[in-house]
């Protein structure tokens, strides 16, 4: 007679056959996604390599498709790093113009000139909004004040600066007279002029600095002020909450040294008798001149 042999291990069910191959398809349809999100990923990126743009410009947008995959990804502990315990369930990042939540990583893109915020992110966790200026550090170093002459309509009698512009008067008077005897270059530290020694001046100049740094331009205040900054460097991102005056304040006293001063010719308007105290005539070898009128700051 033949002998039997039993096995000590249960043969497996249709059920429980089919319950494997469905956990092996989630695994391999999980892996497919997360390729293909990579590969959104990249070919977003290379998008925005590709256009026209200039790098600060180009970096905007990467900044916001970077923080787009780490939160995609659910790489809460990269968010916690860069804004802190409010990132922990992670982020949204938010369309300026329509408010809704962006859900596509082709639709990021850079934000209107006009709003002083390039962004919007919401911490999840506590529905905090920041507003957020970026500012990157791999191109030309970032304008504050970006070609704004006199005549500007905050500078204007009721314009928002109107009361600071015997503060620039004097500043303008020292830059242009130490720029004609040649002391000085076209760019310049504020550090270089001894105007800014006085503490009132200092002060005024702090306060306007805010202004063009969080609320608006030489057109008025923007749609959108910022409450916090990003700065991009090496590919790092360091963000900086802003929220009040205090640390707004703050801010502007880790930069103040950094600040470069200029007039230029772009965006001068055509009455150039208009740009009284603030005019440098750029005297060129064919002896013509170039007058420049714009005030121009940056971040070194």
């Amino acid at each position: 007679m033949e002998k039997i042999i039993k096995s000590d291990k249960n043969p497996l069910n249709f059920k429980q056959l089919y319950m494997i191959e469905k956990e092996k398809r989630k695994n391999i349809e999980k892996e497919l996604e997360n390729k293909n999100n990579e590969i959104q990923y990249l070919f977003s990126k290379l998008k925005i390599h590709e256009n026209t743009h200039n790098k600060g410009e180009k970096d905007e947008v990467l900044i916001l498709i970077k923080l787009f995959y780490m939160n995609e990804k659910k790489q809460y502990d990269k968010l916690i790093d860069i804004f802190g315990d409010e990132a922990s369930n992670g982020i949204q990042i938010i369309c300026i113009n329509t408010n809704n939540i962006i859900t596509d990583i082709n639709k990021l893109s850079k934000t209107s000139s006009k709003f002083k915020a390039d962004c919007i992110i919401k911490m999840i966790k506590n529905n905090y909004k920041y507003y957020i200026s970026i500012k990157s550090n791999n191109g030309a170093p970032p304008a504050i004040i970006n070609h704004t002459p006199k005549t500007a309509k905050v500078f204007q009698q009721n314009g928002i600066l109107y009361n600071y512009i015997k503060t620039l008067d004097i500043i303008m008077k020292e830059y242009i007279e130490k720029r004609t005897a040649k002391i000085i270059s076209e760019d310049i530290s504020i550090t270089e002029l001894k105007s800014f020694n006085n503490n009132h001046i200092r002060l005024n100049f702090m306060n306007i600095l805010s202004y063009f740094i969080f609320n608006g331009s030489g057109k008025g205040n923007s749609k959108f002020s910022a409450n916090s900054i990003i700065n991009y460097i090496d590919n790092k991102i360091v963000f900086i909450k802003c929220r009040d005056i205090e640390e707004k304040d703050i801010y502007i006293q880790t930069i103040y040294n950094k600040i470069i001063i200029s007039l230029r010719d772009k965006g001068m308007p055509k009455n150039i008798k208009q740009c009284n105290h603030w005019l440098y005539k750029d005297y060129k070898p064919d002896n013509t001149i170039k007058y420049k009128g714009s005030l121009h700051i940056r971040i070194k």
